[in-house]
């Protein structure tokens, strides 16, 4: 087939008509030699049966008068046609009575016809015998050839009538053959000349082909004319798209983009970092819209006073100085705060004054992360500026962090996140009744991490709730099979968060564990946001869960929100009970958090009971549980 596709015109034309002409006649042919065959077969045999005919009514009577010898005298009509090659008469045991054969034995390539006829008696009708006669078929094999001479006669002028069609085609065709050379290698643009050879047809074409040329060259003038104005407004867009790439919508002012574009060509600069301080205060005042209007004012005002500001983000903004030692540097950004602190923003009648944090880094393409460290260094140690310096280690503490993190993350992929369980004991009876969850992780070294180098680093990069909800399982999963009490902490970020609240609330569900946990809260933390405490405590508490608020007595203790709370334990900070025995003003304050708790119906816990000196002065005070190295180290359980 693909031979065929790839053929010529001519040869496809002229070979479909031949190939429809041959197969007519072929089947016409076959059709016909067989009619004819068939006809000569049957008239053949019809003469053979005769023959047999004219001697059957003698051989009757000799073989029933048993007159044998008179047999050959009877069968003399037969045998003395040539194109009987064989006669055979037999009685009725299949003896033969006589024989003949033919001297010429002129027999054809295909065997000869052969009938047999039965001779029975007059009277009776039984069976006297049997006449074989064996006919040449060579007249009908010498029609049958001659059909078949016919056949080959004809296939073969039809083949030299394919070729003399082919040619005949092929030179009828030859101007379409020098129009598609052409046509071929045609080119928008090209003149193309085409040879009339007189034909109607060949001429609509070569008109056709003309015309399509000036079409052709008409669409291209159009085509460049459109490429050149699509090339302007490429262009036009382009220089739009780079400036919004490369301008800040706000403020107009350049953007991180061209900032770190410019930085790496390899400059060396001064870059300052400028950070707009609690403007979050700004848009929760005031609203978004004069909280943009505001750090665009501050961006124009940067820009006059600089020369070079670009916004970075948010409330952010960096300016670049060339050629200024830091000395000079530092001289002109102090100057810089100054003018801040004096100037005042007006914005739809509001007048508003800001104060600025700045980091400063010099260098060329990592100037700007140095400047961001520098910053964060300023706002950690409440600087208005601070300088990037590398012997501080404050680069090499981010990196720290960041491993860190990386680790955390892959030890809750592994199930390296583990829980360590410090016993709680009834003061009263002696007996450990719960249990406090404290998480710790698995290096890949197998070595403990406590939860202090890890966790502070998780709350920061939203690992945090995974940590959590890891330490729910665990611990639900251990005392779903255990009787005593447990305890976890929770977190202000957990408490916030609804997809944390929702999972610890389906385990302790689905774990049977609801009316044996204990929740802790950080009273520095989660009072803050008291109305959020008071619904998760609300939720927590209807399915039997109890609450405790950890560290109590540190700082400002709120005894008005413990009460609106309702909590079951109260925890008594470590920093009271270490020094307690030796220190009054420590057993005053515990005695206080004792008395106020037994008038709320509310636990005490004394945390940090290290010696049997504090666990005796705890005893004594009223305290109802003590948990601490001296009654129980954390442990795996």
């Amino acid at each position: 087939m693909i031979l065929l596709s790839k053929s010529r015109l001519s040869y496809k034309i002229v070979g479909s008509l031949i190939l429809i002409f041959l197969l007519t006649f072929m089947t016409l042919g076959i059709v016909v030699s067989m009619v004819f065959e068939n006809t000569i077969l049957v008239s053949e045999k019809q003469k053979a049966d005769l023959l047999l005919r004219t001697i059957e009514k003698p051989l009757q009577i000799a073989l029933y008068l048993k007159f044998y010898d008179q047999i050959e005298e009877k069968v003399s009509p037969v045998i003395s046609v040539p194109d009987v090659t064989e006669l055979v008469i037999s009685d009725q045991n299949k003896k033969q009575l006589y024989s003949y054969k033919s001297k010429d034995n002129m027999i054809s390539r295909h065997e000869a016809i052969s009938m047999i006829h039965e001779i029975k008696e007059p009277t009776s009708g039984q069976l006297m015998g049997t006449v074989t006669l064996r006919y040449s078929d060579l007249a009908y094999d010498e029609t049958r050839q001659s059909i078949h001479k016919i056949v080959y006669g004809v296939g073969a002028s039809i083949f030299v009538i394919f070729f003399v069609a082919v040619w005949w085609v092929r030179f009828l065709l030859s101007p379409l053959t020098n129009i598609a050379k052409k046509v071929r290698y045609y080119k928008p643009g090209d003149q193309m000349v085409f040879e009339e050879d007189g034909s109607v047809e060949i001429e609509q074409i070569v008109t056709a082909f003309n015309a399509m040329q000036k079409t052709t060259q008409t669409y291209l003038e159009q085509i460049e004319a459109m490429n050149a104005s699509l090339e302007i407004t490429v262009q036009e867009k382009t220089h739009e798209l780079e400036n919004q790439y490369y301008l800040d919508r706000l403020t107009g002012l350049p953007n991180r983009y061209r900032l770190q574009e410019r930085l790496e060509q390899g400059e060396t600069v001064a870059l300052a970092i400028v950070n707009v301080d609690d403007f979050k205060e700004v848009n929760d005042f005031f609203g978004i819209s004069i909280g943009d209007e505001m750090l665009i004012q501050i961006g124009i005002w940067l820009q006059e006073l600089s020369g070079g500001c670009y916004r970075l983000g948010g409330d952010e903004f960096a300016l670049i100085f060339n050629e200024l030692s830091q000395k000079e540097l530092e001289h002109r950004l102090t100057m810089l705060i100054k003018f801040l602190d004096e100037k005042t923003f007006t914005v739809n009648e509001e007048s508003l004054n800001i104060r600025v944090t700045i980091g400063v880094a010099i260098g060329n393409d990592k100037v700007l992360t140095q400047a961001d460290i520098a910053l964060h260094h300023a706002k950690e140690n409440k600087k208005q500026i601070a300088f990037y310096n590398e012997d501080e280690g404050v680069e090499e503490h981010y990196r720290t962090n960041l491993t860190m993190a990386s680790h955390v993350r892959k030890a809750l992929f592994d199930r390296r996140i583990i829980c360590y369980y410090q016993p709680i004991v009834n003061i009263e009876t002696g007996d450990i009744v719960k249990y406090e969850t404290l998480v710790r992780m698995i290096d890949e070294e197998g070595n403990i991490v406590p939860p202090m180098q890890f966790l502070p680093i998780a709350k920061r990069t939203k690992l945090y709730p995974q940590i959590t909800l890891e330490v729910v399982y665990q611990a639900c999963t251990l005392f779903a099979s255990r009787d005593e009490e447990f305890s976890i902490n929770l977190s202000d970020s957990d408490i916030r968060n609804p997809h944390t609240v929702s999972e610890i609330i389906k385990t302790i569900i689905e774990t049977g564990t609801a009316s044996r946990i204990v929740f802790e809260i950080l009273e520095s933390e989660g009072i803050e946001n008291y109305d959020e405490v008071t619904r998760f405590i609300a939720q927590v508490k209807a399915l039997g869960a109890k609450i405790a608020i950890d560290d109590f007595g540190t700082g400002y203790s709120n005894f008005e929100n413990i009460l609106k709370l309702g909590v079951d334990y109260i925890k008594v900070d470590g920093s009271l009970i270490r020094e307690i025995a030796a220190n009054p003003r420590h057993r005053i304050i515990v005695e206080t958090i004792i008395d106020f708790a037994k008038k709320i119906d509310a636990k005490t816990i004394a945390e940090f009971v290290s010696d049997e000196i504090i666990y005796n002065t705890i005893e004594e005070m009223g305290v109802d549980y003590s948990q601490g190295y001296f009654t129980g180290k954390p442990a795996f359980l």
